[in-house]
């Protein structure tokens, strides 16, 4: 066997040297693959990796890149934009890309139509089991007619058909001042507001759980006998969590069929306008549903801050500990406590 061959195929050469395991395409090294088998599996790694949306970008724009990368070879070699798309379609089926022709050319308008018939990359689609065709080969025509003509050209697939017998697709040029690269660019930002929106979605649902889980610890409402309930005030007032506060209050008397509420203030190192209003509010609240609210837990020095300030829990019950409540609370209900008398 000869180490060295070559043979023209519709005006295209193709050269291999065993020995050297090399195969040319014009000139060029070019490698083959199996298209239904390890093409497939390339292009299927690539969407399992970058996900599909990403993976038609990535071989759109490689196809433009390509397509760009073709034409300047030829154009290297001084001849003209007719003359190489006059070739091509030989160049192309000669590599076992498809039956290609031009239905229209206006290089003065810088548009083509082109249709091509059993082309790789819906062979690689029909084996895939999808319907939909690729992205590359448009995006490379794309890039050749930029390259051809020093003008940003773009395509639209403008018809396709796809059975077990063949297929056939028509691509339509244009000029465009759509590039891959900012297709990309786009594609990258959708990624990243999608990713944002997600993100932001998850913060929200998981601020909106701690809030609740933040209500429910800072103010429980805990039944201390029938009818008397306990509720600590404690930490730092925004209006939202002194809305949540009162309605807390008045939700747990009416559930408990409680007849009052204390409310311990002990945590409160100094009263501010927001607490006193909430205690007004929540105080007021409890009165006008027919419970008795109770203020515990002021200490000499809470109460001599709040009278400096001229702060004043008018027409309310208020100890200095929460047992001092609890004790008055038992006796307004009329209860008596009495130590078990040792037998």
């Amino acid at each position: 066997m000869q180490e060295k061959q070559e043979i023209k195929v519709g005006g295209t050469n193709l050269q291999w040297n065993w020995g050297e395991g090399l195969f040319q395409f014009e000139g060029v090294d070019v490698v083959l693959f199996w298209t239904k088998t390890a093409l497939k599996t390339f292009i299927d790694t690539i969407e399992e990796v970058t996900g599909t949306e990403s993976a038609r970008i990535v071989m759109e724009t490689a196809g433009y890149r390509t397509g760009k990368i073709f034409s300047g070879f030829y154009k290297e070699n001084g001849e003209k934009a007719e003359d190489i798309l006059a070739f091509l379609p030989n160049i192309y089926a000669a590599a076992g890309w498809g039956a290609i022709e031009f239905k229209q050319l206006c290089l003065t308008e810088r548009r083509a139509i082109l249709s091509i018939r059993n082309d790789w990359e819906s062979k690689v689609v029909h084996a895939q089991g999808k319907e939909n065709p690729g992205t590359f080969l448009g995006g490379h025509w794309a890039g050749i007619f930029s390259g051809l003509l020093d003008e940003t050209i773009w395509y639209k697939i403008t018809e396709y058909n796809l059975t077990d017998e063949g297929s056939y697709k028509e691509i339509e040029l244009y000029p465009s001042p759509t590039t891959p690269s900012e297709n990309v660019r786009e594609h990258i930002q959708t990624q990243e507001q999608q990713t944002i929106m997600q993100l932001e979605a998850m913060v929200e649902n998981r601020t909106i759980e701690l809030r609740k889980m933040i209500r429910e610890l800072s103010s429980p409402v805990i039944p201390v006998l029938d009818g008397i309930l306990v509720t600590p005030v404690m930490g730092r007032f925004d209006q939202e969590r002194s809305d949540d506060f009162t309605e807390t209050a008045l939700q747990a008397i009416v559930e408990h069929k409680a007849s009052m509420l204390i409310l311990d203030v002990t945590g409160i190192k100094a009263m501010d306008s927001l607490i006193l209003s909430t205690l007004e509010k929540v105080t007021q609240s409890i009165q006008l549903i027919g419970a008795v609210p109770i203020i515990a837990g002021i200490s000499p020095k809470l109460g001599m801050e709040m009278n400096s300030k001229g702060i004043y829990l008018k027409d309310l019950k208020c100890f200095a500990t929460l047992k001092h409540a609890v004790h008055y609370a038992i006796a307004l209900e009329g209860i008596q406590i009495v130590k078990k008398k040792e037998e």
